[in-house]
């Protein structure tokens, strides 16, 4: 599995990278460089507001959250950095947020069950933001191809979404819970105890509607408000849209991303996908790709930060696990 994740990751970096080349790297650049370091920083502090609103929405579906709204935010923080800078490992985000969880002192099957439901409430919440997105965009274009294509998209997150649900459901992580309890017996990994309760947490959670509903509501909140880096990163280019054609071009760029969910970080995916939109939308190539690397950007300077954190919060809880035993 990891050697498909990372052959499916260097075809989308040499794909992104083809596209970048194909448009002109000095058209792309210039680009870049009329937004420069002043977009990196204010689009670095504006996504402030989307992340809390994200971390909102993953604290609403706890019935008594210890953590408060910023130890969610940190989790969420970190799970993002995880999924932005090792997309290679699979759930490699989730791994690490759950992980910071378990260290505020969350149940480790609580806070792996409300990262499962989150990620489906989520994914729900995209798929009204995308039907949205198209909604604008058959409005302003109606005779447009992309139209199509963008369906076929919406079909696939659906699919998926509705995949990812049902499994919890039939009780797959019920399988997880007896193949530890098997490894506990058998093989002593006592380490795996805390899986025990997963599918039971699910259950409950989802047993909960007005608090899903909830949590839905702000996940979608988050997507629309997330729409403000896209629009401030143009606006740095001179390049604006008015906020309908960005809710256009986020959410089926984002659609495009996640049909492309086995792509690791959607590498070369992203790109193609604001190339395509934008040229639906009337945005040049060249500044296509430049938002699509400004992200990236962001994504970096924050997941780096976000793990460099997480790390040495771990070296903390490493060396007094050693005092304690000396």
């Amino acid at each position: 599995m990891r050697t498909g994740f990372a052959l499916c990751a260097i075809v989308g970096v040499l794909s992104g990278g083809a596209l970048i080349a194909w448009q002109g790297f000095a058209a792309v650049g210039s680009a870049l460089e009329v937004a420069g370091l002043p977009c990196l920083a204010v689009i670095c502090l504006f996504h402030v507001v989307p992340l809390g609103c994200c971390a909102e929405a993953w604290r609403i579906l706890l019935r008594n959250p210890k953590p408060g709204i910023a130890g969610f935010a940190w989790f969420r923080w970190v799970r993002d950095a995880g999924g932005d800078i090792l997309g290679i490992v699979p759930a490699g985000g989730e791994m690490a947020g759950i992980r910071t969880m378990v260290a505020r002192g969350v149940e480790p099957a609580l806070a792996a069950a409300s990262t499962v439901v989150d990620l489906t409430v989520e994914m729900s919440a995209q798929v009204i933001f995308t039907m949205l997105g198209l909604m604008l965009l058959i409005v302003q274009h109606p005779n447009n191809p992309m139209v199509g294509w963008m369906l076929a998209g919406i079909w696939v997150v659906l699919v998926f979404a509705g995949g990812f649900f049902t499994i919890q459901r039939i009780g797959a992580f019920r399988l997880l819970e007896h193949l530890a309890e098997r490894l506990i017996v058998d093989r002593g990994w006592s380490h795996l105890a805390g899986v025990r309760g997963i599918h039971d947490n699910i259950l409950a959670i989802y047993s909960d509607r007005p608090r899903i509903g909830r949590a839905l509501a702000t996940h979608f909140c988050a997507w629309i408000v997330g729409c403000g880096e896209a629009a401030l990163i143009l606006y740095f280019m001179n390049t604006p849209l008015d906020f309908r054609s960005v809710i256009a071009l986020e959410s089926l760029t984002y659609a495009i991303r996640s049909a492309a969910f086995f792509v690791p970080a959607a590498a070369g995916v992203q790109e193609g996908g604001y190339v395509l939109v934008g040229a639906t939308l009337g945005l040049g190539p060249e500044f296509a790709l430049a938002l699509s690397l400004m992200k990236r950007a962001r994504e970096l300077t924050l997941g780096m930060t976000a793990l460099l954190i997480w790390q040495w919060f771990e070296g903390r809880l490493l060396l007094r696990a050693r005092r304690a035993v000396r």
